[in-house]
């Protein structure tokens, strides 16, 4: 339905004229092979956890907070393997609790990398 209209012929003409066939199913996704988290336990022990709302180890959180949205970063998500991936993610509750994990992190040589909706496609991650 476009325009409130029904359009029964749309989609026959678009497969006709662009030779394409709507009914292509990609191939689910496969597993991805990911090394263990690289963990600082002096930092994760100062850290705590009554700070934040959670901090995830789990393999998938950490590989969709592991890249944005480029076309070379899907590629390799789905094809290949990432260069690299988050070793732990953590939410934190307020800019009080954001203000102590930056000073942690450079008090422990701990890498941050700030995500936000997962849009990025400035290959900033």
């Amino acid at each position: 339905m476009y325009g409130n209209q029904v359009l029964p012929n749309l989609l026959p003409f678009f497969e006709k004229e662009l030779k394409i066939d709507a009914r292509y199913s990609d191939f689910p996704q496969a597993d991805i092979q990911v090394p263990p988290p690289m963990l600082n336990h002096a930092f994760l022990e100062e850290l705590g956890e009554k700070d934040f709302s959670r901090r995830s180890f789990e393999k998938w959180e950490r590989i969709m907070h592991s890249h944005g949205a480029t076309l070379e970063e899907i590629n390799a998500i789905r094809y290949t393997t990432l260069k690299r991936y988050a070793d732990v993610v953590v939410y934190p509750n307020s800019t009080e609790h954001c203000e102590k994990l930056v000073k942690l992190a450079v008090k422990h040589n701990v890498c941050l990398v700030p995500y936000g909706g997962g849009t990025n496609v400035t290959k900033a991650l």
